[in-house]
């Protein structure tokens, strides 16, 4: 019981479905748009983003998706690769990344501290978590 998630259920979504709720996104946040005929373009969500999701998450989810995070992604948000150690210093913070198929792991590194967090995904995931602990937002280079 110590290691289960405290969010309510109505907090907790699986965005691999691009099941986006409000409480998954910030101003910001870079997703993939839907253009059509174009196809799928890098979007930056707005506040009119926002209340689209709100007031009809059906029509948002039909052209929405989470960004899927890479290397090169980490690159455009300036993160450094320190000599292929998969060790990314973003800015103050030290990230240390093991990539498998399907996620990144991240351990965030502190002089004091050390934590894992798992599984990192999605562009917007990072976002939030960079955010949450900087009170700055990522934004491409």
């Amino acid at each position: 019981m110590l290691n289960k998630p405290l969010n309510p259920q109505s907090c907790q979504t699986d965005v691999s479905g691009s099941a986006f709720t409000i409480h998954d996104l910030k101003c910001g946040n870079i997703l993939n748009y839907d253009t059509g005929e174009e196809g799928i373009a890098p979007t930056v969500i707005d506040w009119q983003d926002l209340k689209w999701l709100t007031e009809n998450p059906d029509d948002f989810n039909k052209y929405h998706s989470p960004k899927p995070l890479t290397e090169d992604v980490l690159k455009q948000f300036g993160a450094m690769d320190n000599n292929g150690n998969y060790l990314w210093l973003l800015g103050d913070i030290e990230l240390s990344w093991i990539t498998t198929d399907e996620y990144f792991e991240l351990e965030y590194q502190t002089p004091n501290l050390s934590w894992r967090i798992l599984p990192m995904r999605y562009v917007h995931e990072l976002q939030n978590l960079y955010y949450s602990l900087t009170g700055e937002m990522l934004s491409l280079s």
